[in-house]
């Protein structure tokens, strides 16, 4: 365990992943529903983005079949990395809290060097309550809600790049088999590849869960 890293914050990483993962397979559908409509946005934001650097390529006399292919890579990385930047804030928090909860105790003692004894008792208190709260609540108000917003989208959005129902993650697949092959297509072996890729970024996220 690298030193500085908050072992027993890490506790509530694992609670936040654990309710992202139970809302994403369906026992909160609202959530669920959030979580998958907050991945196809991002998709559809990439491929509307890509289609306008395909038309600017164009005029440039790029290749259009590479340019989107890139467009479509990076549509399918867009969640993962949103998932990644998740873990790494959270983590960020729980690293933060000692440093920020010394600051915050350090100005209540401070204020007894620059105020009368009766008010800066009372400013000495309301700095040690609130260096209290930054210590004890940002696991369970702060990283853990980070954490299962990245295990929710992992869990709305991968598997639906193997089903074939799923208009929106099936999107890129059908756009890198076109620019393969020059022809439309889903097949299976095609959205496998495409799922190994989405993957990544979620697997870099769970190794700084674990590390």
């Amino acid at each position: 365990m690298p030193p500085g890293w908050p072992g027993k914050g890490r506790i509530w990483l694992l609670v936040g992943i654990a309710v992202g993962v139970a809302v994403g397979i369906g026992k909160l559908p609202y959530f669920s529903g959030a979580a998958t409509s907050l991945c196809d946005t991002a998709e559809r934001i990439v491929g509307s983005g890509g289609r306008t650097l395909v038309h600017a390529a164009a005029s440039h006399g790029a290749s259009l079949r590479a340019i989107n292919g890139i467009t479509q890579v990076v549509a399918v990385l867009v969640p993962g990395v949103t998932a990644l930047l998740l873990i790494f804030a959270a983590r960020t928090t729980l690293r933060l809290r000692a440093l920020v909860g010394v600051l915050v105790a350090g100005l209540g003692v401070g204020a007894f060097f620059y105020l009368p004894h009766g008010v800066a008792a009372g400013a000495a208190v309301l700095a040690f309550a609130a260096a209290g709260i930054a210590l004890v609540a940002t696991g369970p108000l702060v990283a853990a809600p980070l954490a299962a917003l990245a295990a929710l989208i992992a869990t709305s959005f991968l598997p639906r790049i193997l089903a074939t129902h799923s208009t929106v993650p099936n999107l890129p697949v059908n756009a890198l088999h076109e620019v393969l092959f020059a022809t439309p297509g889903s097949p299976m072996w095609l959205r496998v590849v495409v799922l190994v890729l989405a993957a990544l970024p979620f697997a870099f996220a769970a190794r700084l869960v674990v590390r």
